[in-house]
């Protein structure tokens, strides 16, 4: 089930633009380039955002979060990069969830992963493009397209991130657009997440592990992604509540 579907152009005032993105973006919503199951545009979704270089324990805690998500019902929203990108996209489709690509460059130049395909199916995978086609990679397409990231999540899931780079600015931009971050707080974190510190105190929740499962505490995620009386729980002392990942 990997041979690519047709590209579909969606601009904003089309039927079938993710009304997330017209919420969050108004008149600056871009025209969108999409490939696969298009019904996946107003689904709820969680955000994940990472270094490409994550430590062994954040991809573990990427895979073991996407696949909660999915068990959930939730659809996985991050990039298309390595590292924590792509665990979160392998665990949700390895689940037998949905996920959305978005891509910092123009949809022609997409390709499926190797370590992807034995997951793949287009009936539960959208990939995403605000740019034109044949645009190539570029630093500030990367941060732009934090954006649509964002805007396709209810909430957003930082893993590792660094003191400069794509995933602290993409939890900078989540906190500015006023929707839950959870920030990954765990033992021996080591130099790719000297960014979690400073995002958790500009605002970020701390997201830490069950006692009961052994397994990220994605119930609290749950309940803020639904806004249902979304956690107030900006401190170290409350980060302190439940054991560290």
């Amino acid at each position: 089930m990997n041979d690519q579907p047709p590209i579909q152009e969606l601009r904003p005032d089309d039927a079938g633009y993710p009304k997330s993105v017209t919420a969050a973006l108004g008149s600056k919503a871009p025209t969108l380039f999409l490939m696969g199951n298009a019904d996946l545009v107003d689904v709820p979704g969680l955000g994940f955002c990472g270094s490409r270089k994550a430590s062994d324990k954040g991809l573990e805690t990427t895979a073991d979060c996407a696949d909660q998500a999915a068990r959930t019902g939730f659809i996985v929203v991050s990039g298309n990069a390595a590292g924590v990108d792509f665990a979160a996209h392998h665990a949700a489709l390895q689940a037998g969830g949905s996920t959305i690509l978005v891509l910092p460059e123009g949809i022609d130049h997409f390709r499926i992963r190797r370590d992807l395909r034995s997951v793949w199916d287009w009936n539960r995978v959208l990939v995403v493009s605000q740019f034109e086609r044949s645009a190539v990679w570029k630093i500030f397409r990367a941060m732009d397209r934090n954006q649509i990231i964002i805007a396709m999540s209810q909430a957003m899931i930082v893993i590792e991130a660094g003191p400069t780079g794509g995933t602290l600015n993409a939890g900078l931009t989540t906190l500015a657009a006023r929707k839950p971050l959870f920030v990954a707080v765990y033992e021996h974190m080591n130099e790719t997440a000297a960014g979690n510190a400073m995002l958790l105190e500009r605002g970020g929740m701390p997201l830490t592990k069950s006692r009961s499962t052994g397994r990220a505490y994605l119930e609290r995620v749950r309940v803020a992604a639904e806004r249902i009386d979304p956690p107030q729980v900006h401190s170290s002392r409350a980060a302190g509540q439940l054991p560290l990942l």
